[in-house]
Protein backbone atom coordinates (compact mmCIF):
# COMPACT_ATOMS: atom_id res chain seq x y z
CA UNK A 1 0.00 0.00 0.00
CA UNK A 2 1.47 3.33 -1.05
CA UNK A 3 1.94 6.18 1.41
CA UNK A 4 -0.94 8.19 -0.09
CA UNK A 5 -3.26 5.16 0.15
CA UNK A 6 -2.27 4.68 3.80
CA UNK A 7 -2.96 8.34 4.57
CA UNK A 8 -6.39 8.13 2.88
CA UNK A 9 -7.12 4.89 4.73
CA UNK A 10 -6.24 6.36 8.14
CA UNK A 11 -8.18 9.57 7.45
CA UNK A 12 -11.26 7.60 6.39
CA UNK A 13 -11.11 5.31 9.41
CA UNK A 14 -10.68 8.19 11.84
CA UNK A 15 -13.45 10.24 10.25
CA UNK A 16 -15.76 7.23 10.17
CA UNK A 17 -15.46 6.51 13.86
CA UNK A 18 -15.38 10.01 15.35
CA UNK A 19 -18.40 11.54 13.61
CA UNK A 20 -20.80 10.63 16.44
CA UNK A 21 -23.74 10.87 14.00
CA UNK A 22 -26.98 9.40 15.32
CA UNK A 23 -28.95 7.49 12.68
CA UNK A 24 -32.33 5.82 12.98
CA UNK A 25 -32.89 2.21 11.90
CA UNK A 26 -32.32 0.92 9.22
CA UNK A 27 -29.69 3.62 8.58
CA UNK A 28 -26.26 3.59 10.15
CA UNK A 29 -23.60 6.25 10.52
CA UNK A 30 -20.70 6.40 8.16
CA UNK A 31 -18.63 9.56 8.20
CA UNK A 32 -20.99 12.47 8.75
CA UNK A 33 -23.98 10.85 7.01
CA UNK A 34 -26.48 8.05 7.52
CA UNK A 35 -26.68 5.18 5.03
CA UNK A 36 -28.74 2.08 4.41
CA UNK A 37 -27.04 -0.79 2.55
CA UNK A 38 -29.66 -2.96 0.85
CA UNK A 39 -29.48 -6.72 0.72
CA UNK A 40 -32.15 -6.92 -2.00
CA UNK A 41 -31.54 -6.04 -5.63
CA UNK A 42 -33.43 -3.55 -7.76
CA UNK A 43 -33.15 -1.50 -10.93
CA UNK A 44 -32.00 2.11 -10.47
CA UNK A 45 -35.58 3.43 -10.66
CA UNK A 46 -36.86 0.80 -8.21
CA UNK A 47 -33.96 1.57 -5.85
CA UNK A 48 -34.81 5.28 -6.05
CA UNK A 49 -38.39 4.51 -4.93
CA UNK A 50 -37.22 2.04 -2.25
CA UNK A 51 -34.95 4.69 -0.75
CA UNK A 52 -37.79 7.23 -0.82
CA UNK A 53 -40.00 4.78 1.11
CA UNK A 54 -37.21 4.41 3.69
CA UNK A 55 -37.16 8.19 4.19
CA UNK A 56 -34.03 8.83 2.13
CA UNK A 57 -32.63 8.94 -1.39
CA UNK A 58 -30.08 7.02 -3.42
CA UNK A 59 -26.68 7.94 -1.98
CA UNK A 60 -25.20 11.16 -3.38
CA UNK A 61 -21.44 10.97 -2.87
CA UNK A 62 -21.06 14.69 -3.49
CA UNK A 63 -17.50 15.05 -2.23
CA UNK A 64 -14.40 13.03 -2.94
CA UNK A 65 -14.03 12.54 0.81
CA UNK A 66 -17.52 11.03 1.08
CA UNK A 67 -16.79 8.77 -1.89
CA UNK A 68 -13.51 7.52 -0.39
CA UNK A 69 -15.23 6.65 2.89
CA UNK A 70 -17.96 4.75 1.00
CA UNK A 71 -15.43 2.96 -1.19
CA UNK A 72 -13.48 1.82 1.86
CA UNK A 73 -16.68 0.66 3.62
CA UNK A 74 -17.91 -1.38 0.64
CA UNK A 75 -14.50 -2.97 0.08
CA UNK A 76 -14.42 -3.91 3.77
CA UNK A 77 -17.78 -5.68 3.49
CA UNK A 78 -16.11 -8.22 1.15
CA UNK A 79 -19.40 -9.41 -0.32
CA UNK A 80 -18.56 -8.95 -4.01
CA UNK A 81 -21.80 -7.04 -4.64
CA UNK A 82 -22.30 -4.05 -6.93
CA UNK A 83 -24.26 -1.06 -5.56
CA UNK A 84 -26.45 1.51 -7.29
CA UNK A 85 -26.01 5.09 -6.10
CA UNK A 86 -27.77 8.34 -6.99
CA UNK A 87 -25.82 9.40 -10.07
CA UNK A 88 -27.51 9.68 -13.43
CA UNK A 89 -26.48 10.83 -16.91
CA UNK A 90 -28.95 13.54 -17.89
CA UNK A 91 -27.79 13.89 -21.51
CA UNK A 92 -26.37 10.89 -23.33
CA UNK A 93 -25.79 13.13 -26.37
CA UNK A 94 -22.79 14.75 -24.67
CA UNK A 95 -19.55 12.78 -24.98
CA UNK A 96 -18.80 11.41 -21.49
CA UNK A 97 -22.30 12.32 -20.38
CA UNK A 98 -23.82 15.02 -18.20
CA UNK A 99 -23.58 13.31 -14.82
CA UNK A 100 -25.68 14.62 -11.94
CA UNK A 101 -26.57 13.58 -8.41
CA UNK A 102 -30.35 13.05 -8.07
CA UNK A 103 -31.83 13.80 -4.67
CA UNK A 104 -35.52 14.17 -3.89
CA UNK A 105 -36.40 15.77 -7.20
CA UNK A 106 -33.37 18.05 -7.51
CA UNK A 107 -30.24 17.43 -9.52
CA UNK A 108 -26.72 18.66 -8.80
CA UNK A 109 -23.81 18.58 -11.24
CA UNK A 110 -21.03 16.26 -10.10
CA UNK A 111 -17.93 18.09 -8.89
CA UNK A 112 -15.54 15.13 -9.41
CA UNK A 113 -15.49 11.83 -11.28
CA UNK A 114 -14.20 8.50 -10.03
CA UNK A 115 -14.96 6.35 -13.05
CA UNK A 116 -13.18 3.06 -13.54
CA UNK A 117 -10.82 2.95 -16.58
CA UNK A 118 -12.89 2.67 -19.77
CA UNK A 119 -15.94 4.22 -18.13
CA UNK A 120 -18.35 5.78 -18.84
CA UNK A 121 -18.90 3.43 -21.76
CA UNK A 122 -22.54 3.94 -22.75
CA UNK A 123 -23.42 5.07 -26.27
CA UNK A 124 -26.52 6.51 -27.97
CA UNK A 125 -27.23 3.04 -29.39
CA UNK A 126 -26.59 1.33 -26.04
CA UNK A 127 -27.32 3.87 -23.28
CA UNK A 128 -25.86 3.37 -19.81
CA UNK A 129 -27.33 6.25 -17.85
CA UNK A 130 -27.22 5.06 -14.24
CA UNK A 131 -24.32 4.98 -11.79
CA UNK A 132 -23.06 1.98 -9.86
CA UNK A 133 -20.09 1.21 -7.67
CA UNK A 134 -18.62 -2.01 -9.09
CA UNK A 135 -17.01 -4.52 -6.74
CA UNK A 136 -14.72 -5.92 -9.45
CA UNK A 137 -13.40 -2.38 -10.10
CA UNK A 138 -12.61 -1.56 -6.44
CA UNK A 139 -15.93 0.32 -6.15
CA UNK A 140 -15.10 2.94 -8.74
CA UNK A 141 -17.94 4.52 -10.74
CA UNK A 142 -19.40 2.66 -13.70
CA UNK A 143 -22.29 3.56 -15.96
CA UNK A 144 -24.81 0.78 -16.49
CA UNK A 145 -28.18 0.37 -18.19
CA UNK A 146 -30.81 1.65 -15.75
CA UNK A 147 -32.84 -1.58 -15.95
CA UNK A 148 -29.88 -3.63 -14.63
CA UNK A 149 -30.32 -4.80 -11.04
CA UNK A 150 -27.95 -4.50 -8.09
CA UNK A 151 -27.96 -3.78 -4.41
CA UNK A 152 -28.21 -0.09 -3.59
CA UNK A 153 -27.17 2.48 -0.99
CA UNK A 154 -29.67 4.95 0.46
CA UNK A 155 -28.69 8.12 2.32
CA UNK A 156 -30.52 10.49 4.62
Amino acid sequence: MSLINRVIFVACVLFTFVSGKQCSYPYRALGSNCYYFSTDKASWDEAYVNCFHKGGYLANLETLHEYLIMRYKLAGMKNGQHYAIGGRDMNRGIKGGDWRWVRNGRVTRMSYFAFSPGEPSGTKASPELCLWLLSNHQYQFADVPCNSVARYVCEK
